[in-house]
């Protein structure tokens, strides 16, 4: 008798957990699903991510908003909405300007005293 009881509340258990995990992923899916809509909504811009050094074409950048995933292809133009268009030029402006304060060339004083 206890042992049946015992079954009887690991399946419960495992049905709530069950449940629960079902709930998780609606939610998820409905976000991401939320995102690609209001993604699709938005202007489309053009923009060209540079290939990197050493890159083939046919390279991908991969963009990740609330969980909707895009691959942009490198190296060529393409249409894609504004908004990861400003996180793209922003995230490549940060990183052609990281570590310019330590260039030789940052300013004319620090050029003169290292020439």
């Amino acid at each position: 008798m206890a042992k049946e009881k015992l079954e009887k509340k690991t399946e419960e258990k495992e049905k709530k957990e069950e449940t629960r995990k079902q709930r998780i992923e609606k939610v998820a899916k409905s976000d991401v699903q939320m995102m690609k809509e209001a993604l699709d909504k938005q202007p489309k811009v053009s923009f060209m991510i540079p290939l990197s050094e050493g890159e083939e074409e046919g390279a991908y950048e991969t963009v990740c908003l609330n969980g909707y995933l895009m691959k942009i292809k490198k190296g060529e133009m393409v249409e894609i909405p504004k908004q990861v268009a400003e996180i793209l030029a922003d995230s490549y402006k940060i990183q052609m300007t990281a570590g310019s304060d330590k260039l030789i060339s940052r300013s004319k004083e620090a050029e003169e005293a290292l020439s």
